[in-house]
């Protein structure tokens, strides 16, 4: 069994609020991306072994790489080819990898880890002792312009939960089917305690059980980061919600029917409690990971 919130003390599953945005006239965020499917990976062996699904995550990162021009899917067929298992089998999660649209030279990839302990042990495994990172680390960095673009993150409990319960969320969440991503970062000027509240309280009641159920919400992990060669940002201000949707022919109607929702009040709040909206939406390139496991997750 599993709960609404994606958090698993002992069970597993996504937890879930649907995303704001509000009426027009009421209220803009600063800025806005547009992305689209780019071309199909190339066609290569995919492993049977899924090391990546049903691991207890209590950090990721929203990594957001700048890619030389035209270079992109050589780049995407490198990393696919030799940095995903090779990543998975030391404890350092690839969850999801996208292309984007609008930022033609962008790859995006999320990865996970069971805690920051976990976290600095693979990035001094990986990138000192990692036969394959060695092998490719100059080709994959000839591509790359800058890969300094990183949130370092945790996940944000909603919904009540056990006293002393350990907040993990369940890394097949991410390995399910789908076929847009849409990443939301709020930015709240020194407010992010009472923009949580809100969410909590009144942003959360809006939405449906189903689409409850592809929205997870994560704040900044703000211990210290001690791999001081990988930068992360870890913005105390931030607050980022990732939804899934079937497509973006959803994603817009979805968004038409959240707008026909919210009424002034609530629109106003949220103009107050937001500082900076930004909104990436991301298409995976390869087929979700929990799909190609013989023991299929169950997460809702």
């Amino acid at each position: 069994p599993s709960n609404s919130n994606g958090m698993r003390p002992i069970r597993k599953g996504p937890f879930g609020v649907r995303r704001f945005r509000p009426k027009a006239g009421t209220w803009e965020w600063n800025w806005y991306a547009s992305f689209e499917r780019g071309r199909a990976s190339s066609s290569r062996p995919i492993a049977t072994e899924d090391l990546n699904a049903d691991k207890n995550i209590k950090v990721i990162e929203l990594r957001n790489f700048l890619v030389r021009r035209g270079r992109r899917d050589e780049f995407i067929d490198l990393f696919e080819e030799n940095f995903t298992r090779s990543q998975n089998v030391l404890g350092g999660y690839t969850l999801d990898q996208y292309r984007v649209k609008g930022g033609d030279d962008n790859f995006f990839w999320i990865r996970g880890f069971t805690d920051m302990s976990a976290r600095n042990k693979f990035l001094n495994d990986f990138y000192y002792h990692s036969p394959s990172w060695k092998l490719h680390k100059a080709e994959a960095n000839s591509m790359l312009l800058n890969n300094d673009n990183v949130h370092l993150l945790r996940p944000l409990f909603l919904r009540p939960r056990a006293e002393n319960a350990d907040m993990v969320f369940d890394s097949s969440w991410f390995g399910r089917d789908k076929g847009v991503a849409v990443v939301d970062f709020y930015t709240s000027n020194t407010k992010l305690e009472k923009l949580i509240e809100f969410v909590r309280n009144k942003y959360f009641a809006l939405f449906s059980i189903a689409k409850a159920a592809n929205t997870s919400f994560w704040v900044s992990e703000t211990t210290p980061n001690e791999f001081p060669g990988l930068p992360v940002f870890q913005d105390k201000n931030l607050l980022v919600q990732i939804t899934f949707y079937k497509n973006e022919l959803e994603y817009q109607s979805e968004t038409k029917t959240e707008d026909s929702k919210m009424n002034g009040e609530l629109s106003t709040k949220m103009h107050d409690l937001v500082t900076i909206k930004n909104t990436l939406i991301l298409y995976p390139t390869v087929k979700p990971f929990s799909t190609r496991t013989k023991k299929n997750s169950d997460t809702n």
